[in-house]
């Protein structure tokens, strides 16, 4: 629950502290002094966003800090990272939020800095706020279906995030499949275009060490003719054949006479070796291009074949990058990419199943939360029009309408339910939507009846309610203050009230006021012992400072509130 809250330099407040005792804490002033700058401050400190112009002047930073009692049920519901994080046990948790003026905002829990989120998730349920706008949000049906699910309890709460989690996969899920079919239009032509490639390419079986022996065997083909003739010609050379000089003798001739002399010293027996080598290789030289000219046939057929298969290559190397290198990385990026459509189509089938698979979970938890809402529904109607009866609306009933839609067409991101607050103020009157029926005083008296029904049901021990008695006034306003009353022997109440019925009831009375010093004007808070409470109800009621009757108005009004005798 919430222990204190001090505020520092936000707004108006200079430098203010709310130390909450149990029971009925409330909140009075004139219009202007500043009661919603409580209310707002502590929404920040429980993770609201800031905006701008909240620091105050002459001052670099703004500083909202709560002191909270934890549970050890409650530090147990909390996400273990988030405990892990700023090792929260159960006892006291300071909370601080400090706004600079240059918009850095910085969050605190113990001392340690966490993200907004971390602190929203901490402190977000430990304090019930209920301010003027709730009044608004009554209206809307979606807000309707949350207030229902969370009087069902936790159970129907814990199914509904499990819900949340399914659906949102579904949702994912669904746009993917959308999106592939968008596209399988496109997809279909490209993919028929790589298959012709394909299919091209491996018709044409490259093979780069085949290319680089036909363009060898082109080019000797291509000079066959020639080729034999320089053979034939350099064989009979070697050979001394013909008109040609005889080399192989001369060499011969060369060794005899250099082996006559070879003993006088060993290089010339080396000498003599050499020519004995270049004789033979001359001699193996001419007979191996002999042989090759013999073997080297004049083929034109096969030198047409060679040339219209290098055209294969020299043309797919033209439309695949130049190279049959490349046309042949070419063909393998397109293996590559049907497989990858192929793998698709694998995925569509997958991505169906797990679509209908998710469908299934979310039609199957909808159905559970729509049981529970229905149940839910008929109590929450009974014990609305029950404190109803109890704050000036005898004949008032509320009925809690859960229509059921067509499922899986009907699921939404809540399940399959469209539920409506609807209010007969008077017998025999049709119920109607709030919006439609419910006047300002009307709707408080429903919410606060709401509130009421919450609690137990809610986690927070300390609830807030900003002027939620607006619009009644009377006997009714005397209701309203008796209820609250009663709620604060359960749980830590905080009430800003302009109503002197409501106030009445305080255990703690605090007032908020202006001062001003220089040409600036702050906003203070004053807890008010019993005879400053007093006066402050006198003027509450009309009264003037110090005027006897007026005093001992409001003292028998607080009297009486004191002893519940007030109706």
């Amino acid at each position: 629950m919430l222990v204190s809250l001090s505020i520092k330099d936000f707004v108006l407040i200079e430098d203010a502290t709310l130390d909450l005792a149990d029971g009925l804490t409330v909140l009075t002033g004139e219009t202007g002094a500043g009661k919603t700058l409580l209310t707002q401050a502590l929404s920040l400190l429980l993770g609201d966003r800031a905006s701008e112009g909240l620091v105050a002047e002459g001052a670099d930073e703004a500083v909202i800090q709560g002191v909270f009692e934890l549970s050890e049920e409650y530090v147990a519901g909390l996400a273990p990272e988030v405990v892990d994080l700023t090792a929260l046990s159960a006892g006291e948790l300071v909370v601080t939020r400090r706004l600079n003026r240059s918009g850095r905002n910085r969050c605190f829990l113990n001392a340690v800095a966490v993200p907004l989120g971390a602190l929203s998730e901490v402190v977000g349920d430990l304090v019930s706020f209920s301010g003027q706008h709730e009044h608004r949000r009554l209206l809307r049906t979606p807000y309707q279906r949350d207030t229902l699910d969370a009087f069902a309890g936790a159970e129907q709460l814990a199914d509904r995030a499990s819900y949340a989690t399914v659906w949102s996969q579904l949702r994912k899920v669904a746009e993917r499949l959308a999106e592939r079919r968008r596209d399988r239009g496109v997809r279909d032509q490209e993919m028929e275009f790589l298959r012709f490639q394909s299919a091209e390419l491996e018709a044409a079986a490259l093979e780069i060490e085949e290319e680089e022996a036909l363009e060898a065997e082109q080019r000797l083909l291509a000079r066959a003719e020639e080729v034999v003739r320089a053979c034939h010609e350099v064989a009979e050379l070697l050979r001394g054949e013909g008109d040609a000089p005889d080399v192989e003798g001369v060499l011969s001739a060369a060794r005899a006479r250099l082996a006559s002399v070879a003993d006088v010293d060993p290089r010339l027996v080396a000498a003599a070796a050499s020519l004995e080598q270049a004789a033979a290789l001359i001699y193996d030289g001419a007979s191996d291009l002999r042989s090759f000219a013999h073997g080297l046939e004049v083929d034109p057929a096969r030198l047409e074949a060679i040339d219209e298969r290098l055209r294969v290559y020299s043309g797919m190397a033209r439309k695949y990058g130049g190279t049959t290198a490349s046309a042949l990385a070419h063909l393998d990026e397109v293996r590559g990419r049907l497989q990858t459509y192929g793998e698709d189509d694998e995925d569509d089938e997958t991505l169906t199943a797990r679509h209908d698979s998710l469908q299934r979970r979310c039609v199957a938890l909808a159905d559970a939360l729509s049981s529970r809402r229905l149940e839910a529904a008929s109590r929450l109607e009974s014990l609305v029009s029950s404190e109803l009866a109890q704050l000036g609306m005898p004949q008032g009933r509320v009925t809690v309408l859960v229509k059921p839609r067509a499922m899986p067409e009907g699921l939404d991101a809540a399940g399959s339910d469209d539920v409506e607050f609807l209010l007969a103020a008077n017998p025999g009157a049709p119920g109607r939507s709030l919006a439609r029926t419910a006047s300002g005083g009307e709707l408080s008296r429903v919410l606060l009846a709401i509130q009421t029904a919450l609690v137990g049901v809610e986690p927070a021990e300390t609830l807030v309610f900003d002027e939620i008695d607006a619009g009644v006034g009377g006997l009714t306003a005397t209701a309203v203050g008796a209820r609250l009353r009663g709620m604060s022997r359960v749980n830590r109440l905080v009430v800003v009230t302009h109503l002197p019925q409501v106030a009445a009831y305080a255990d703690q009375h605090v007032l908020v006021s202006k001062s001003q010093r220089g040409d600036r004007v702050f906003t203070c808070l004053e807890s008010l012992c019993e005879e400053e409470a007093v006066g402050e109800l006198s003027r509450m009621m009309g009264g003037r400072p110090g005027d006897p009757g007026a005093m001992e108005h409001a003292r028998a009004l607080r009297s009486r509130a004191g002893a519940g005798l007030l109706d």
